[in-house]
């Protein structure tokens, strides 16, 4: 039960676009850290350099966890093969 919901494809869909979400969000933090003014400016003083480090930092454990269901979805297909 839980092997297919898992494996269906609103699931799929659902973990890989949060997957990519997660991805860009740590790319945004990340130029937040570093390049801390040109981010505030962008985002309007929204993202300052203590949220970008603070946020940077509580993103490893959901980015593992979708990685993993990410992986995981993924296992048993076969290979595509081409002629």
């Amino acid at each position: 039960m839980i092997n297919n919901a898992l494996k269906s494809h609103i699931a799929k869909a659902i973990v890989h676009w949060s997957l990519l979400a997660l991805v860009v969000l740590y790319f945004v933090t990340g130029l937040g850290i570093t390049q801390y003014r040109a981010v505030e400016a962008f985002t309007f003083g929204l993202l300052t350099k203590t949220l970008s480090f603070k946020v940077h930092n509580n993103l490893w454990f959901p980015f593992l966890v979708l990685l993993v269901l990410h992986i995981y979805q993924r296992i048993g297909k076969p290979n595509r093969t081409y002629k």
